[in-house]
């Protein structure tokens, strides 16, 4: 039997049993993250790779014998992506689940039917060619590339719906602006919207409250010089993933106070809601070390008049558990706000890296959101008009 075919059955068969039954201790717990990065979301190509290389093997004459047991276990493999993909497309569902939280008729653009064929046939297109990128653009008084921005706009026609900032993760040490999260950015311009990802400080340059006034100092730069290239400074919306959703969840929190704002304390920095996926909620104190002038989680800034916020996470996480996004919607609720987890079945940690089915739910489920905060805005001012 060749060694290659070996090979890819062994690393393939790896990765699909810990997608189905997930092991966060490490090692496995590794080894089920970087499966989860392309195996779990690209299950359907790696199915044809398992299943091309099997017959080719056959034809070839190189599996006889003994040879012929082993290649069996190429059959359970190819039964695990299939069941892997076919997982994906529950997220829709589970999506629209969370949306009627806020309001049972709000879900519209995932209520319809959806093409999933461009993610299916060419995850890594992003979208990019039908997108207008600024790139680089500082937005802070901090040197090189921590205080610099990409904003996304429509190709053709001006921006027409609201603004995304987004965060990135990479536990608040490493990342960029240009990593995960790339179809979302892409796909959301093209509808129309102005997106804008962000650098921050990372450690050990920067640590909290650091990551955070950078986001506010984003929101700052959108509603002054960002109304140049077009962006409504009123329809403002926070998103991140990982430790960005962290950032962003705290940024909407903590809107207006002054010991987050140095240098621009009158900037109105209060938005329009929160999007967080598969987002980290706790602390960020070091063991031993002195606690931050301001606490660090989310949970510690709850109170009543806080944006609606949707998370969304993934039950198979193997980085940051569920538990977390589920606790910041307790509090929220109990606190009197509207937020809602929706909690996507079989997803992993960073599963937008690339365009998936479980990416193209998601971009579907923050317009929907989007709009259901608009209206839901839009309805409480008129009310406090009259």
């Amino acid at each position: 039997m060749p060694v290659g075919y070996l090979i890819t059955l062994f690393l393939l068969g790896t990765c699909v049993l810990l997608l189905l039954a997930p092991v966060r201790k490490r090692p496995l717990g590794l080894v089920s993250f970087w499966g989860g990065l392309l195996v779990n979301e690209q299950a359907h190509w790696f199915a044809v790779l398992l299943a091309g290389s099997t017959v080719l093997a056959f034809v070839e004459g190189d599996i006889s014998g003994v040879a012929r047991a082993i290649a069996g276990l190429a059959v359970l493999a190819e039964a695990g992506l299939i069941v892997l993909f076919l997982r994906s497309f529950r997220s829709r569902g589970t999506l629209r689940e969370a949306l009627a939280a806020f309001d049972s008729d709000s879900p519209a653009a995932l209520a319809g039917r959806r093409s999933y064929l461009a993610a299916l046939a060419a995850p890594p297109a992003m979208g990019r060619s039908r997108v207008r990128l600024k790139s680089d653009i500082p937005y802070g008084p901090v040197p090189g590339r921590a205080n610099r921005l990409d904003l996304y706009l429509p190709r053709h026609g001006k921006v027409t719906g609201p603004t995304m900032i987004y965060m990135h993760g990479g536990r608040f040490r490493s990342g960029n602006k240009r990593r995960e999260a790339q179809a979302i950015k892409c796909q959301l311009a093209r509808r129309g919207w102005s997106v804008i990802s962000a650098n921050y400080r990372l450690n050990p340059e920067g640590s909290f409250p650091d990551y955070l006034i950078d986001l506010k100092r984003v929101i700052a730069w959108a509603r002054g010089e960002g109304q140049a290239f077009g962006i409504d400074p009123e329809r403002i919306f926070l998103a991140g993933g990982s430790a960005g959703a962290h950032i962003a969840a705290m940024a909407g929190l903590t809107a207006g106070k002054p010991e987050l704002q140095p240098g621009f304390e009158q900037v109105n920095t209060a938005v329009s809601g929160v999007i967080g996926i598969y987002g980290y909620y706790g602390g960020l104190e070091s063991p031993g070390g002195r606690p931050p002038a301001v606490p660090s989680s989310p949970r510690r800034h709850v109170q009543p008049g806080a944006p609606p916020f949707l998370l969304i996470h993934g039950d198979h996480d193997s980085v940051v558990g569920r538990g977390g996004a589920a606790a910041l919607v307790k509090e929220l609720q109990g606190a009197g706000n509207q937020a809602s987890l929706a909690v996507l079945p079989g997803a992993e940690h960073t599963f937008d890296l690339l365009r998936s089915v479980r990416t193209e739910n998601t971009i579907d489920s923050i317009v929907d959101f989007a709009a259901w905060a608009e209206r839901s805005e839009n309805r409480d001012l008129s009310q406090s008009r009259r």
